[in-house]
């Protein structure tokens, strides 16, 4: 269902973060009960392993969601080029160069007309392509992604560590068969602060919705 307002935004984001939410707190639950019933049991084992899976792939999930959620929603501003953010400027302008060098003849003519009338020209928000997670989202990817919608990647430079060695080289070292087993006290940790991150990408995104973060910021005096 399309997202046209910013009500609807917010709906799509909390609902989808809420069912994320129960799902990784029964597996906590479980993990902890598991553990306190036999600490190295193969139940215990198994459910550890596949918490941080989970973890990784909500964590993703959601992050790919949200920020599509968002662009689709800016998307359907129908914004002229002269109006658009930084980052989103550059996504669309470097489209229309990639296609312009390709031979399309229509990319090179619409380039033109960005560059002498920007605030007459629409921008075309390519929404299928901007938000790639890679299959691997770390720190690295998410910033590129928060760049290029207009978001500062500040905020999460002090989880880049937690996000490429905890959540990312955990789930790899799982999904290759390695025999990496988290004890309940760092899957407990690690969930919280998933759970903290992805609330936090989506307050900023209402946040920029709600105060049209995806327009330019006016000249300054």
């Amino acid at each position: 269902m399309a997202v046209r307002t910013v009500g609807e935004l917010e709906d799509r984001l909390d609902g989808a973060l809420a069912w994320r939410r129960i799902e990784l707190q029964t597996l906590k639950s479980q993990i902890r009960a598991a553990y306190r019933n036999s600490a190295h049991s193969p139940l215990t084992r198994a459910l550890a392993r596949s918490g941080i899976a989970l973890l990784y792939a909500h964590w993703e999930g959601y992050v790919k969601e949200s920020c599509q959620a968002y662009v689709d929603y800016v998307a359907k501003r129908r914004l002229k080029i002269g109006e658009l953010n930084d980052g989103l400027l550059k996504v669309v302008l470097d489209q229309l160069n990639r296609r312009s060098v390709s031979g399309d003849e229509s990319a090179m003519l619409a380039l033109m007309e960005a560059v002498r009338v920007p605030d007459n020209s629409r921008a075309r928000i390519p929404r299928d392509s901007i938000v790639d997670t890679k299959s691997n989202l770390r720190s690295t990817v998410l910033s590129d992604i928060l760049e290029c919608i207009g978001f500062d990647p500040s905020a999460f430079l002090t989880k880049n560590n937690l996000i490429d060695r905890t959540l990312c080289d955990g789930r790899n070292a799982i999904a290759h068969g390695r025999d990496y087993y988290p004890n309940p006290d760092e899957f407990d940790t690690l969930h919280d602060e998933v759970m903290s991150m992805l609330a936090e990408i989506r307050s900023t995104i209402i946040l920029h919705a709600q105060e049209q973060r995806y327009r330019r910021k006016p000249p300054s005096s």
